[in-house]
């Protein structure tokens, strides 16, 4: 008889030690139980890997790994060594200060199960330092409806559906280079659709906000969904890269260093992708031949042109 995958849960550690066994516990909790942890923790300098070498000790049932950088490396490359170490058949990459909800792995597995993507990523909710909740319905992930349904309190954050509501998304639907889904911490990816990610020559290029680049490399590869339910907490607090766009209104949002932010990944993510695609393109052509390794460095190009399009309508 088939099994069902192994699900491996990359956990990304630099200095929260105030939220790194919140992020442990929710992912312990999870209905679905055949899953791996892996936590990198990229030379933090406070408490974290005392916390979460306790965390291990004290749950010696769980599958789970302690891999300590010797230098401060940046998230791509905390990304990198977990793929490298992961055994799962999927990976979900999560920030050490973020939480999902008990049916996450269960729920994504569905989605990939019945389709075909490189990876699918869910909706999130936000909450603060504290764990209050701010809100269901995140401005800052895609949105099918107006709102999130009105449920009673205690009920809000279960999420057990006969039937998953999900839209596939490809590079036409989401040209290269924009964002069309939710931050990190949303989404689980086929390991076969960016182990290439391992042949990336310069992690540094993407030491915050890495998502950016995966997000659309991993598109550019093999399609992705959008899951219609609020999965992963994303936690606004002043130490993230959003950390002053907290709930304020129905738009969202960023102040002058996310603004500046979003505008150097905009402007690197083109150039450095080709760079990607010339240096390692034997590893490429090996893996997914040489049509299509022409062809994503072509999309990637041309994506130029839908730069100059959103330019023009501005």
């Amino acid at each position: 008889m088939p099994e069902m995958p192994l699900v491996t849960f990359v956990v990304t550690s630099y200095n929260y030690e105030k939220y790194i066994l919140k992020t442990l516990e929710s992912i312990k909790s999870q209905t679905y139980k055949n899953i791996e942890i892996i936590v990198v923790d990229d030379k933090s300098s406070d408490n974290s890997v005392e916390l979460i070498k306790k965390f291990i000790s004290e749950n010696r049932d769980l599958n789970i790994k302690l891999t300590e950088h010797e230098y401060n490396y940046g998230q791509l490359k905390a990304f990198q060594t977990g793929l490298k170490e992961a055994n799962g058949q999927f990976i979900s990459f999560i920030d050490s200060d973020d939480i999902i909800v008990k049916d996450y792995a269960n729920t994504h597995l569905r989605v990939h199960l019945s389709t075909s993507v490189a990876f699918t990523s869910s909706q999130i909710f936000e909450i603060g330092e504290n764990d209050e909740i701010h809100t269901m319905y995140s401005v800052s992930s895609p949105q099918k409806q107006k709102s999130f349904p009105a449920k009673s309190l205690d009920s809000i954050m279960d999420f057990v559906p006969d039937e998953i509501d999900y839209k596939i998304l490809d590079i036409k639907s989401a040209p290269f280079g924009g964002w069309w889904w939710s931050p990190s911490s949303s989404a689980m990816f086929r390991k076969s659709s960016i182990e290439i990610l391992l042949s990336y020559p310069t992690p540094q290029d993407w030491r915050i906000c890495p998502d950016k680049f995966l997000f659309n490399l991993a598109n550019l590869i093999g399609g992705s969904a959008i899951i219609y339910l609020p999965l992963a907490g994303y936690r606004r607090h002043n130490m993230n890269s959003g950390h002053s766009t907290f709930v304020c209104g129905n738009k969202r949002y960023n102040n002058d260093f996310t603004t500046v932010l979003n505008i150097k990944n905009n402007m690197k993510i083109r150039p450095l992708t080709l760079k990607f695609l010339k240096s390692k393109r034997k590893d490429f052509e090996e893996k997914f031949g040489k049509k299509n390794t022409a062809k994503f460095s072509l999309t990637v190009f041309l994506s130029y042109f839908y730069v100059i399009k959103q330019i023009l309508k501005f």
